[in-house]
């Protein structure tokens, strides 16, 4: 199945017609609604914490 993030808003997952912002720590595609809300945080710090899920450290 092919992903199509490129072209849905990372937060509300609408379909953009066009990539006119994208979030600066994510680089991935917000739509005007979405563009610097609390969701739109919220969705970044959400994606940035599953970064690490599975991995473990190896110097500990």
């Amino acid at each position: 199945m092919k992903s199509n993030l490129a072209k849905k808003c990372f937060v509300c997952e609408k379909e953009l017609d066009q990539v006119v912002h994208k979030n600066k720590v994510t680089l991935l595609p917000v739509c005007n609604e979405c563009k610097g809300s609390v969701r739109e945080k919220a969705k970044e710090q959400e994606m940035l914490d599953s970064l690490a899920d599975g991995f473990v450290c190896g110097c500990i």
